[in-house]
């Protein structure tokens, strides 16, 4: 086989292939037509273009139909092994994608901190499961954004105005109820009023240091500054779990939120009750409280629904807009 001829024969397509063969089979241009689904012109465009490559009719008209050449005659059984070979490339693509169809990729969502142990329960029901199926919970982390725009994760909810061109981030709202929390036996429950904001600052306190948040000052120290109070001490945590043992062991007090406080009212040893909303005024005047951001691909490069993230992001608007009995 000549080089020419080679070149001639790469650059017809899988479909004229398909054509010679069902010509050759049923001895008809018009069955072939109706077997591959197309118009007569095209199976007439595509015999043409055989008889260019190939230099020869391949089919004399006869009154019983096609009748092939002797040359039809010695490509037939190589071409059958092409296209038999294109049936099974196409039934082993096929069984990948029915065996991974079955097997869904769980819904990937990033959240801050103290989310996790929160929306986990939310979206474990039946009825959850039913609308998102699989949902694996990451904690935010400085990187969760650029995994966003990179496909590896979904969606996220972040305390941080992850301001991009490529994410699209909305603002979910604020905290509005806040806790405080202390050991069952700490001297503050020995308080017959309402816990006020100087009371607290008579104790040592404790926060988890949220990034966005109170990483560079914590709304009750700049409280003490501006009121001139003297704080005994203040420390910072990063995690739940030091945050409990040290609220036990150091007679510390500290603030949850109403969503922590799903969290915080299970904890052995621990005691809380909520801040007056007089005193969370005053907490906040001039620090506002932790804002929670929806932070997503752009519409058109999403795999989930409108549906399934307002199902994640419902629980935690219904536990934002808590306000006091």
């Amino acid at each position: 086989m000549s080089n020419p001829l080679l070149k001639q024969i790469c650059e017809l397509d899988v479909f004229t292939l398909l054509v010679f063969k069902s010509i050759f089979d049923t001895g008809h241009a018009n069955s072939a037509a109706k077997a591959l689904n197309v118009s007569a012109p095209k199976i007439s465009r595509c015999l043409n273009a055989l008889r260019l490559t190939f230099n020869d009719e391949l089919f004399y008209r006869r009154q019983q139909g096609l009748k092939p050449t002797p040359l039809a005659e010695s490509l037939y059984f190589a071409i059958c092994q092409f296209t038999d070979s294109v049936y099974h490339l196409e039934q082993s693509a096929l069984q990948i994608q029915n065996a991974t169809s079955h097997v869904e990729r769980p819904l990937q969502i990033a959240v801050s901190n103290g989310l996790l142990s929160f929306l986990a329960p939310q979206l474990c029901s039946p009825e959850a499961v039913d609308e998102l199926g699989q949902v694996r919970l990451h904690k935010w982390q400085e990187n969760s954004a650029e995994l966003i725009h990179a496909g590896e994760l979904d969606f996220g909810i972040s305390l941080e105005n992850t301001e991009s061109k490529e994410l699209t981030v909305s603002r979910l709202g604020g905290i509005s109820m806040i806790y405080v929390v202390a050991a069952k036996l700490h001297p503050i429950w020995q308080v017959q009023t309402h816990i006020s904001l100087e009371q607290i600052c008579r104790h040592p306190f404790l926060c988890i240091e949220l990034k966005g948040f109170n990483s560079r000052i914590d709304p009750l120290e700049l409280f003490c500054q501006r009121q001139g109070i003297l704080l005994p001490s203040l420390e910072k945590v990063l995690d739940r779990e030091e945050w409990y043992a040290h609220l036990l062991t150091m007679q510390s007090v500290a603030f949850c939120s109403g969503i922590d406080m799903h969290t915080v009212k299970h904890m052995p040893g621990l005691k809380l009750a909520p801040l007056p909303l007089t005193e969370l005024h005053r907490l906040h005047d001039t620090i506002m409280p932790p804002q929670y951001y929806l932070v997503e691909k752009p519409r058109s490069h999403r795999r989930y629904s409108p549906a399934q993230c307002e199902l994640v992001v419902s629980s935690l608007l219904t536990a934002l807009s808590q306000t006091y009995a």
